[in-house]
């Protein structure tokens, strides 16, 4: 058995201090217990579950749609970790059906969750820096039938209802880069969507007269994403969507490069730094990583409502048994200092990143 001893433990509804005891790759107890290993890190002030990114495109100097082997897989892994990211779903930037296949089997084959398909089945007028839409095509289906965790970001106006069923019944469906009103928006809900893809961004605006996806988010049981980089959205914005959606707000990234400088999307050069831009200046994605989003966002909404954001509320969301810290839940955990900066990572009970 191994302990974590006398830290601060987030978890949802509580903060308390105590050992947490692993055994098996799970959380035996919460409590004391003698064991014949320790984990201890004498800077580390809290210890949360690990951190669960459901909608990212890349991190360092690699974009999913861009992988080529197992190996560019695992390298991509082990970043995750550094930054106590210990599940994420790999999310697609829209290509056509064959390139998605191409990309999804070599995810299958290094045993990715899943996938997070965002696009092709989106608006042009909300495309955002997504280059390629397509009418849909029922081979992408194929996809689903690799993951346990397959996600697809719609825009549901764009699809007749048979289509959208036939997504929900092989996807999680989220409703995102659309220019749907409200009703077309319950009428996703009808047929299955369960969240929204990065709030206020690519989507019609709010407006006391037509409400769009964003009053949508606000008045229903939707998971509503949310970037906390504070380029995307302002620090008002994410203080307003934690105050109406609770934990349903899920901190998400939304990540294409995380290291400054120039890089490719599709066929033209990007410049990454606070932000991801291209050459007219235009906003094409985030460069931040998960715990940074969580240091951000802790200053706005507080640490423990930042922490349920970014692992209680994704794993709901994936029915996932994660993102607690209590007895029989998979041992993923992190180890943080006073100022949330990682220090220790820990997948299935071994530790898989150490400061």
């Amino acid at each position: 058995m191994i302990c974590i001893r006398g830290l601060e433990i987030i978890t949802p509804l509580e903060v308390f201090r105590d050992d947490i005891v692993i055994e098996d790759n799970k959380i035996k107890k919460i409590g004391s217990e003698i064991c014949n290993e320790e984990i201890v890190n004498s800077n580390a002030k809290y210890v949360v579950p690990g951190f669960i990114d459901i909608h990212t495109h890349g991190i360092g100097e690699m974009i999913f749609n861009n992988i080529q082997s197992e190996k560019d897989f695992e390298n991509i892994r082990q970043m995750f970790y550094s930054h106590g990211v210990t599940t994420f779903i790999p999310t697609t930037i829209s290509e056509d059906i064959d390139k998605l296949l191409y990309v999804s089997k070599i995810l299958y084959e290094s045993k990715s969750i899943g996938i997070h398909l965002e696009g092709p089945f989106i608006n042009p007028n909300r495309r955002g820096a997504h280059k390629v839409i397509s009418k849909f095509d029922s081979k992408i289906l194929e996809i689903s039938k690799l993951f346990n965790q397959k996600r697809i970001t719609v825009a549901p106006e764009i699809l007749s209802d048979s289509e959208l069923e036939a997504l929900a019944n092989n996807f999680q469906v989220s409703i995102g880069h659309t220019d749907a009103d409200l009703e077309q928006g319950k009428r996703a809900i009808g047929l299955g969507a369960s969240s929204v893809t990065h709030i206020f961004n690519a989507m019609r605006p709010f407006h006391h007269r037509d409400p769009g996806i964003i009053g949508l988010a606000f008045t229903s049981r939707l998971y509503t994403e949310v970037i906390p980089d504070l380029i995307h959205v302002s620090e008002i914005a994410v203080e307003l969507v934690s105050k109406v959606k609770g934990d349903r707000m899920i901190l998400v990234t939304d990540s294409l490069y995380t290291e400054k400088g120039v890089h490719r999307l599709y066929d033209e050069e990007i410049n990454c730094d606070n932000a991801c831009f291209n050459k007219d200046g235009k906003l094409v994605g985030s460069s931040i990583t998960l715990d940074e989003g969580v240091r951000r966002a802790s200053k706005i909404i507080g640490i423990n409502e930042a922490i349920i954001s970014a692992t209680y509320s994704p794993a709901k969301l994936l029915d996932l048994q994660l993102g607690e810290i209590s007895r029989g839940f998979q041992a993923d955990l992190v180890l943080l200092d006073g100022k949330l900066t990682v220090l220790t990572t820990i997948k299935n009970g071994k530790i898989v990143y150490s400061a």
